[in-house]
């Protein structure tokens, strides 16, 4: 949540010369397609992440990467909202989300509740991944309505980064 475009936080020019990790704040527009059973849906929102980051390149070490926190919200197919947070952590330009994420309902599903885990590869400004979320439960609500199902979606993300909030 990934999403997502943390190269750009890791950008020598940009790092302490000690390699000591430096807070970053981005922020952007996130587009999504994902498939469940036989519904594809589309979705536009903004993922914005909170993260430390650190680059080392001094005397033949290299270290490069970030940890930190990040908050999605996208609108679903016109129908419903799709809510995500929790923590990330990148590698050079591998990265991976894992968190929670909560979908509203809509008059033929109940709202829902799912684990979300997200890897993703992030290029300076943008990044795309592959999510994956699965309901932590089954029944159907009161009213009959069954929840949202397993889905496997693809995310892009652009990114604005900000200087280091020292």
């Amino acid at each position: 949540m990934n999403a997502l475009a943390l190269l750009a936080l890791v950008v020598p020019a940009a790092s302490s010369d000690d390699g000591s990790p430096q807070p970053w704040f981005t922020v952007g527009p996130l587009v999504s397609v994902s498939r469940r059973q036989e519904e594809t849906a589309w979705g536009m929102g903004v993922e914005s992440t909170l993260n430390l980051a650190m680059h080392n390149n001094l005397l033949g070490s290299f270290r490069s990467g970030a940890v930190g926190i990040f908050g999605q919200g996208q609108w679903m197919e016109g129908d419903h909202a799709r809510l995500c947070g929790g923590v990330q952590g990148t590698f050079l330009i591998f990265g991976l989300e894992t968190g929670v994420a909560y979908e509203t309902a809509t008059a033929a599903r109940r709202a829902t509740t799912s684990l979300h885990l997200a890897p993703f590869l992030g290029f300076v400004y943008g990044s795309v991944g592959v999510r994956f979320s699965v309901p932590l439960e089954n029944a159907r609500d009161l009213s009959g309505r069954l929840p949202y199902g397993r889905e496997v979606g693809l995310t892009l993300t652009l990114k604005k980064p900000f200087s280091p909030m020292l």
